[in-house]
């Protein structure tokens, strides 16, 4: 009798992935948000139900087929999550961000989108496997409080409710180890204010933020990016001394 004994170590080696566009108004950046959040809820139930083998027509085929978009058969196999809840969308001014927490990668027709409805992208990070930070980027509308003391009067409001938000949206779960990273505040250049974060829970804080903009009538944009592995503190350079002018 032979016996034979193996050791073997398998991993589906997922990351996140995040699409960040932008778009010429408000209202198309809302009307792509929402097509997107139903194509996405109903694109992972039809995945649920058929394990992507149905040859009949997905959600997202449909949506390919219905916008003039480019490819066949997406959003299968590893091109969608099939271990984690659909993706999630979320408007903020201009600006519209897709994001699911546990992927291989994502179709090219995302994307695709923003370009057919006259927006482009401006950051996809494809696979990430450590935090994703978002820098906000924030001012008053053209025209509004000219008055240079009372614009910083309303801006010094503002970031002194949005400091006091922020820990509901930033602070770890218990079951997470790895330490605090806390939110980095700085002034750019033209009077342009900054902040730098991790949020918990990506979408919901972007989506927390976005609105206490619009309660406080003050205009907003975000980048994202991966932060580098195992750095304690990702915004080191941004809490350093700035150049006087």
């Amino acid at each position: 009798m032979r016996i034979y004994l193996y050791q073997a170590f398998a991993s589906n080696n997922s990351g996140s992935y995040t699409l960040v566009g932008t778009f010429k108004d408000e209202a198309t950046a809302e009307e792509v948000a929402r097509l997107l959040a139903e194509v996405s809820a109903a694109h992972s139930a039809w995945l649920e139900r058929t394990g992507g083998v149905d040859d009949g027509p997905s959600p997202l085929d449909e949506l390919v087929k219905r916008e003039g978009l480019r490819g066949n058969k997406q959003g299968r196999n590893d091109d969608w999550p099939y271990y984690d809840d659909a993706p999630r969308v979320v408007a903020a001014g201009l600006q519209v961000l897709f994001h699911s927490t546990h992927t291989l990668t994502m179709p090219a027709a995302l994307g695709e989108l923003f370009y057919a409805r006259g927006g482009r992208v401006q950051m996809e990070l494809d696979h990430a496997h450590a935090e994703i930070a978002v820098e906000f980027d924030f001012w008053l509308p053209h025209g509004q409080f000219k008055d240079k003391d009372a614009r910083r009067e309303k801006l010094d409001a503002f970031e002194m409710r949005l400091e006091k938000e922020l820990p509901a949206w930033t602070t770890r779960s218990e079951a997470d180890p790895r330490p605090q990273i806390e939110p980095a505040w700085y002034h750019g250049e033209w009077g342009s204010r900054h902040v730098a974060v991790v949020f918990d829970d990506l979408v919901e804080g972007v989506q927390g933020v976005r609105t206490l903009a619009r309660d406080m009538a003050v205009e907003l944009r975000f980048k994202i990016w991966e932060c580098p592995h195992g750095v304690p503190d990702p915004f080191t350079l941004l809490r350093g001394p700035t150049i006087e002018e």
